[in-house]
């Protein structure tokens, strides 16, 4: 008996060794885990298919910040502004104005701080005040009612609390997830304290107040998000037919599935 209780002991201590160690990594390393940014050079080319320029913004505390301008081919009939993953630049991302320009919408898509051209470190409370000149930017040239917000992945955090403080014609979330601490659990299978985390982006803490209608698209399969996450926020909107579920779908793929398409072509 003596054995067995030291032997408990031992694997007790080991495990609480490695949850300890587990909570220091992610308390040192989750910057690099959130937020994986690929630096431009200033004279870096973007090439993409359609028209589209690039935009110079200063954000409130000084910090250039930068973005591209797509256009449709056709007058306008709003515009999108759009709020990426959290790896990589707009080097990858500026490919996905196409299923909103070919849908008659111009296109903002901004790289958030450290990413592409943009100065600066990335945060949360960073990303919240930059996505506000943003929307200011935007609604400089286009009316609020003609501006659909839309963040994907890592951008449904920008995206979630920018609808909370302003006005504008829709939300629309792909890949959400309720917080980010719970994404980290996911891919741990551990309960994480919150105390260790200093990026939340707590999406269900925004919706109830989202400022215009929210919608939401995940896919089944998703394996970083995973689609519980997605679900936890489906009570807060107006309808449970806001949540369009579309069925064998993952993280990077559901532009790829003919129902997000049909999707799309409802929202817009």
């Amino acid at each position: 008996m003596d054995i067995f209780l030291k032997s408990i002991s031992i694997i007790g201590l080991a495990f609480l060794g490695g949850y300890l160690l587990l909570l220091g990594a992610i308390w040192a390393g989750q910057e690099a885990i959130i937020f994986q940014r690929e630096e431009l050079p200033l004279d870096y080319q973007f090439s993409f298919s359609g028209a589209f320029r690039e935009v110079q913004l200063p954000a409130a505390d000084g910090t250039g910040l930068h973005g591209l301008h797509f256009m449709a081919r056709q007058p306008a009939r709003g515009a999108v502004l759009y709020f990426h993953g959290n790896r990589g630049s707009l080097s990858r991302w500026g490919a996905e104005h196409t299923v909103f320009t070919s849908r008659g919408y111009d296109v903002l898509m901004p790289d958030y701080r450290g990413y592409g051209k943009s100065g600066g470190r990335p945060s949360e409370w960073a990303l919240y005040q930059d996505a506000a000149e943003w929307l200011s930017w935007l609604k400089g040239r286009y009316p609020a009612d003609s501006i659909t917000i839309y963040g994907r992945s890592l951008g449904t955090g920008p995206a979630s609390w920018l609808a909370a403080q302003d006005r504008c014609r829709s939300l629309i979330l792909e890949t959400p997830f309720d917080e980010m601490p719970h994404v980290f659990e996911s891919q741990v299978f551990l309960p994480l304290p919150k105390g260790v985390f200093r990026h939340r982006f707590p999406n269900a803490e925004w919706l109830p107040t989202a400022r215009c209608p929210v919608y939401i698209i995940a896919g089944s399969r998703d394996k970083l998000t995973p689609l519980y996450l997605a679900r936890r926020l489906q009570p807060l909107l107006r309808a449970p037919s806001d949540f369009f579920l579309i069925e064998g779908g993952g993280h990077r793929n559901l532009p790829q599935f003919a129902e997000y398409q049909l999707v799309l072509d409802a929202l817009f």
